[in-house]
């Protein structure tokens, strides 16, 4: 299983890489994801090219590309997700990677939302743009019941 520090990564290069689609910075930053990919060797770096520009046109020809990118990014964290489980030490590689493409995005796509609930005393992880945060709820003190009779404080009765 991955590290959830690795899950958040691959969330946030999903996120970063569809978010660089039918920019200005898309050749660029399509040219260093193939080559991420290519490295991992799993898959072609031209079968990773061809999906990569099959996925930029949808978004190029979507009628709201922000809802189109939405759809994409999850397909692109499992694919990141893959690759780092294959190949743990692209993770900087990555990291340097989602640093690189949320730099060169438009103003208007550096700025993505991302809302995280944790329930059930669980733990809810964000990423954007390579950050984790994390935030834990406090966890309630445990009931405690009478204390048994042996001689109260310690120390009593041993004089």
């Amino acid at each position: 299983m991955l590290a959830e520090s690795l899950v958040a990564l691959a969330g946030a290069g999903g996120t970063a890489l569809v978010g660089a689609m039918a920019t200005d910075a898309w050749q660029t930053v399509r040219d260093r994801a193939a080559r991420l990919f290519g490295r991992g060797g799993a898959v072609g770096q031209e079968v990773v090219e061809a999906r990569l520009d099959r996925d930029a046109g949808l978004v190029a020809l979507a009628s709201e590309p922000d809802r189109a990118r939405q759809g994409l990014a999850a397909g692109w964290q499992v694919e990141l997700e893959a690759l780092l489980t294959e190949h743990p030490e692209l993770a900087e590689e990555l990291r340097v990677f989602v640093e690189q493409t949320v730099a060169a995005l438009p103003r208007a796509e550096q700025n993505w939302t991302l809302n995280v609930t944790a329930r059930d005393h669980g733990r809810a992880y964000g990423a954007i743009g390579g950050n984790v945060v994390v935030h834990e709820a406090a966890q309630p003190d445990p009931p405690r019941g009478p204390v048994p009779d042996g001689g109260g404080e310690a120390g009593e009765g041993q004089r």
